[in-house]
């Protein structure tokens, strides 16, 4: 004789536990633009003591989107249960354990976020959330009934319907209430939820990447730099609506601004690089003729002169030119080199010779000329001077004295 398994009726505290899912059907929708028919999915939510309802439809079942649902969820309810419990997809957890399962980074750290602890339901215990269970049933049955003669057009306009009919569900009567789920809420259950927290939720997906040997990552059709010393490790990447993080385990090493346009372009930051990538990327003519204001108006004339004339073939006596000058005033100095530039950049530009290997023999030259006195400066000698013959005498009487002694010698 076939006998029937036993259940067990289970019973909640108000605010301590929300059940989630997606729903098993898809809502179909046409793209005006395309003429494309798309599906959505749906994401449904109920607590455990009024058993209020909530659903949002999405694109897809990615991450993203799957923490989206949360935190508008928890927006909805205006508090956060203590427990939620969501099926075993891979956006919640990456490995099942009936004692102590591993959950998404993500997910972690959103339920991190909110206070909230995360205890999945058994694979193939689908009793384990039976009110969301329940919940999508009773949602999908009234939605399709509801809207069965509608063209839908967009996710927006899903959305839209999915509240009106949560709403009508949540205020009719319970069976087993006698009163509604949503005043079953608001008398007792929204005052024993936690509260939210003060900072949103940033949705946040996790990636795993390796920096290749241009110093740079791929994720999402773009590319972002990321330190050389890490090269050709493998890269843990979080990427929110505005930026993406990269850590190397729980170290974040760089952090950049999102860039949707999904055309391959490049992000970067000049210090990830090596010193040899980092030259080559600033050789750029306006990142070169920046550099030559600083130094000179006579060296800004001669490379705006050189780009006038040809651009890409100058741009490397340009750098060369650069390297000179930086060179010879770290070497001396910033008064002792400018003339000294000055002079040979004249001199290049008399002969018609612009070169860097004579740019740097006229400097040398210029270093070891003795520059000659100015005939006209008159020469001035302090008075009593130790160091010159008969100095002590200029400021007293033996400049008088000594020339009479010689000559009472000469007398004698």
């Amino acid at each position: 004789m076939y006998r029937e398994a036993a259940s067990t009726a289970r019973e909640f505290e108000p605010g301590e536990r929300v059940e989630v899912d997606y729903a098993g059907d898809t809502i179909e929708w046409i793209d005006l633009k395309t003429g494309e028919l798309r599906e959505s999915v749906v994401f449904v939510a109920a607590l455990g003591f009024s058993q209020l309802g909530f659903a949002w439809a999405t694109d897809d079942m990615k991450s993203r989107n799957w923490l989206s649902s949360h935190r508008r969820m928890f927006d909805a309810f205006g508090g956060v249960p203590h427990v939620t419990v969501p099926d075993c997809l891979k956006q919640g957890v990456l490995k099942c354990h009936i004692y102590d399962p591993d959950l998404n980074p993500a997910y972690a750290e959103l339920a991190a976020h909110y206070g909230t602890a995360v205890v999945p339901a058994r694979p193939g215990h689908p009793k384990d959330k039976a009110i969301a269970e329940g919940m999508v049933k009773i949602l999908m049955r009234y939605f399709r009934f509801r809207y069965r003669r509608h063209t839908l057009t967009s996710v927006g306009e899903i959305n839209r319907a999915l509240t009106e009919c949560m709403d009508r569900i949540n205020r009719k009567p319970h069976t087993r209430f006698r009163v509604s789920r949503l005043e079953r809420f608001e008398k007792i259950e929204r005052a024993a939820l936690k509260p939210l927290p003060r900072v949103g939720f940033e949705v946040g997906e996790w990636k795993t990447a390796k920096l290749h040997s241009d110093c740079y990552i791929a994720i999402e059709s773009a590319y972002y730099s990321a330190p050389h010393v890490h090269r050709g490790k493998r890269l843990r990447v979080k990427v929110t609506e505005s930026l993406v993080e990269i850590y190397l385990d729980t170290e974040r090493v760089a952090v950049h601004t999102r860039d949707r346009h999904r055309c391959g372009n490049r992000v970067k930051q000049d210090e990830h690089f090596p010193a040899a990538a980092q030259a080559y990327y600033e050789a750029t003519p306006q990142k070169l003729l920046s550099q030559t204001r600083f130094i000179g108006p006579a060296l800004n004339e001669l490379v705006v002169s050189l780009f006038n004339e040809d651009v890409y073939g100058n741009i490397r006596r340009v750098q060369g030119l650069l390297r000179v000058c930086i060179k010879e005033i770290n070497d001396t100095s910033r008064e002792a080199a400018i003339p000294r530039i000055e002079q040979a950049i004249a001199q290049m530009r008399r002969f018609n010779k612009i070169r860097v290997a004579y740019f740097q023999d006229l400097l040398k030259a210029a270093k070891k000329q003795k520059i000659a006195p100015d005939a006209a400066r008159e020469i001035v000698r302090k008075p009593g001077n130790p160091m010159l013959r008969y100095g002590k005498a200029a400021s007293g009487d033996g400049a008088s004295q000594q020339p009479n002694q010689t000559q009472e010698n000469l007398n004698l």
